[in-house]
């Protein structure tokens, strides 16, 4: 044999070795990508099912480069599907990566394009190949819902063909350079300068506004098993609280329920943790029956102040309802076992893949116990009664009061108060539109409610009736902070606004803005004498001598931005009149913005003015007047655990019309009160200390004073 042939069928010998292992790896990456897309709930596209669909075979990878592979007419005539490494990517990078690389304005989002593997799982979140132009990644990129960067390109441009295209054909990774898979777990790095093979040229600008909301900020990342359709075929499908669900919850509900936002005294309150988000939400929901669940009830707008947060229909309330239905599984996969339970749309898996079944619903260790920051107690569903539940919250307060200036004058005293001991009690039903809150304890507020919502209505609307909460300023229970004082500290009007009336409230969403418009009539304000200056707090009228008084109140949401406009009308008796209005700004870190995500702002104005009387031989000019207050609160968050305060207001009462301060109807009560305060919390637990300084206008007297504060809330 010559020397020649013997090279050659050495070469030969040591290919054929070396291609031994190969179907091992390619059988290991074919796996971890397949674990990703189930983890997801993303379906390979068929494409992708066949050797000839794009990713070589074991055996067509130990051929020579020169010999062509055989392929079907089927997959000869299929429409190549764009991959993400040499299609998609490109495109993201120019549109996008300015502001969503590691150095850009959207470098501490979720969505951030590093150049490395871990893209290819972090665009994946943002894509439901089920419903494909639903996918928050491309309803982003044109702008039709809320986004810091504006519209990136058109709903007619090339762009958004490629990566519409690439999303209906399953999301699959692509291919780098060299023909190796770009995304799947382990795979080389793929190469930044690689051409597109058939990507249509990118044309439109890169954004110039900076980008100031991801996908995962006010749009959530379901996957394609959010999509409708019955529970049925692999357990290993059934949809996890972590990561879509969590994933799904924190992006439209944290504006609101985190522990800082507007509900954050709630009995709901999201969490970055899955483990801490999932002890909230458990309380909230019946294992097996989303539509017995108080959650799901809320996601889709019953009994909740916020409206509809998911539409029906639409893949993200599907998922939730699903994941419900399937036994409210957590945030951990269980062991690989031979049984499987059916309870979702089936999921394609390898040959020789152990399924894992769902694990049974995690309980607390008591099923009386607090499970959660605001978790609530559930006793469970009853004929007639319905779902009900109990929610609590009660404080001890330490405290050094009747001093100016600082709490260690000799002057200074000691006291040890409670001001929340309440105890409320919540009824819900999925088959009965009516619902009860009960406040148990004192009887501070009652509130029948009732849905009457029609199946093809733009609006939700919902009535209640009782002792209701007055739907006035931003938040009624105790909160307000007119003056700057909030809770049972409150100058300027009830400490809980509870009168007995009606209320009638429509919420309307319009993509990214939520409308909300609350009518209400109750038992209002009463004036004891024609020339009595009234008091917001305490002069309400006696029922058996009935004022009314109507109102509204109205607002908007964009993000994290709400307002609230209330208006209201009493009359007092004696000719008199009272217009009484107010207006309200929350804006509640804005997720993804740097250092301004760790703040949050709060702001308002009240006026109330009394005039008339004339033909009662009393008003007009002289005698008419106003009351004014304001508040300005600013929190830094350093943790979602916890926030320091400050917050100042100023209170003006028995003004004469057309002065802005009257000097000469000054008292002790005209004042300006500041605090500063740090606050802690650890599930429902919370502690805080706070300094407070009431600055009067005249007459100066000794009542500043220092609270530390220990609450639990269930």
């Amino acid at each position: 044999m010559r020397v020649a042939d013997l090279g050659t069928w050495t070469l030969f010998a040591c290919a054929l070795v070396l291609s031994v292992p190969g179907p091992a790896r390619a059988q290991s990456q074919e796996e971890k990508r397949r674990q990703l897309q189930e983890r997801l709930g993303i379906k390979p596209p068929p494409a992708q099912a066949a050797p000839d669909a794009g990713t070589p075979s074991p055996t067509e990878a130990a051929r020579p480069t020169s010999a062509p592979t055989a392929r079907t007419p089927a997959s000869a005539n299929r429409p190549r599907v764009p991959g993400f490494a040499e299609d998609v990517r490109p495109i993201l990078e120019k549109e996008c990566g300015s502001c969503h690389g590691p150095e850009g304005m959207a470098s501490r989002s979720r969505w951030v394009l590093r150049g490395e593997p871990a893209d290819y799982e972090a665009t994946l979140r943002f894509v439901q190949p089920a419903t494909a132009a639903q996918s928050p990644l491309l309803k982003k990129g044109t702008g039709t819902t809320l986004h810091g960067g504006k519209k990136v390109f058109a709903v007619e441009s090339a762009e958004y063909a490629t990566i519409l295209r690439w999303i209906e054909g399953g999301a699959p990774p692509g291919k780098a350079r060299g023909g190796t898979t770009a995304a799947s777990p382990g795979a080389p790095h793929p190469s930044h300068d690689s051409v597109p093979a058939a990507a249509p040229p990118v044309s439109s600008p890169a954004p110039t506004a900076p980008v100031t909301a991801t996908p995962s900020v006010s749009n959530p990342a379901p996957s394609a098993s959010a999509s409708a359709g019955p529970p049925s075929g692999d357990a290993s499908a059934a949809p996890r609280f972590a990561p879509q669900v969590h994933e799904a919850l924190l992006a439209d509900c944290s504006s609101c329920h985190a522990s800082d936002g507007m509900a954050g005294a709630s009995r709901y309150v999201t969490h970055a943790d899955p483990e801490q988000h999932l002890r909230s939400v458990e309380p909230l929901v019946v294992p097996g029956t989303a539509a017995s669940s108080i959650l799901y009830q809320r996601a889709k707008g019953d009994s909740h102040p916020g409206g509809a947060v998911w539409e029906p229909g639409s893949a993200q309330l599907s998922l939730l309802a699903r994941w419900i239905d399937a036994g409210a599984l957590g945030t951990t996969a269980p062991a690989p076992a031979n049984t499987a339970v059916a309870t979702a749309p089936p999921v394609p898996t390898q040959p020789g893949t152990a399924v894992a079944p769902p694990a049974p619903p995690s309980t607390p260790a008591s099923p009386h116990a607090p499970t959660g920051p605001h978790g609530g107690v559930p006793l469970g569903t009853f004929p007639v009664l319905g779902s009900l539940s109990l929610n609590g919250r009660f404080d001890l307060n330490y405290e050094r009061v009747n001093y100016n200036d600082h709490p260690f004058k000799s002057e200074g005293e000691s006291a040890l108060r409670s001001y929340h001991h309440f105890l409320f009690l919540t009824r819900q039903s999925a088959e009965d539109p009516v619902t009860l809150t009960l406040e148990m304890l004192s009887l501070q507020f009652w509130e029948v409610g009732y849905r009457i919502n029609g199946a093809s209505w733009p609006v939700k609307v919902f009535a209640k009736g009782g002792k209701i909460l007055v739907p006035f300023g931003a938040d009624p229970l105790f909160h307000h902070s007119y003056g700057g004082l909030a809770g049972f500290d409150q100058r300027v009007i009830p400490v809980v606004f509870a009168r007995e009336g009606l209320t009638v409230n429509v919420e309307r969403r319009m993509g990214p803005i939520a409308f909300s418009g609350d009518a209400y009539v109750i038992s209002g304000y009463r004036l004891k004498r024609a020339d009595a200056v009234l008091n917001l707090q305490s002069d309400l009228a006696p029922l058996e001598d009935t004022r009314l008084g109507v109102g509204a109140r109205l607002g908007g949401s964009w993000g994290p931005i709400n307002v609230w406009y209330s208006p209201y009308f009493n009359s007092l008796g004696f000719g008199r009149r009272l217009f009484l209005q107010a207006l309200d700004v929350a804006v509640w870190r804005p997720r993804g913005l740097p250092v301004l995500e760790h703040f949050s702002l709060g702001a308002g104005l009240l006026r109330a003015d009394v005039s008339g009387g004339e033909a009662e031989g009393y008003g007009g000019p002289g005698a008419d007047y106003y009351h004014f207050a304001s508040y300005l609160q600013l929190r830094y968050h350093p943790t979602d655990w916890l926030y320091l305060q400050y917050r100042q207001g100023l209170r003006t009462f028995g003004n004469r019309r057309g002065l802005i301060l009257d000097s000469n109807a000054l008292t002790r009560e005209d004042a300006s009160g500041h605090n500063v305060g740090v606050v802690a919390r650890w599930r429902g637990l919370s502690a805080g200390l706070f300094q407070f300084w009431n600055l009067e206008k005249t007459d100066e007297t000794p009542d500043d004073f220092t609270r530390l504060v220990v609450a639990y809330e269930f």
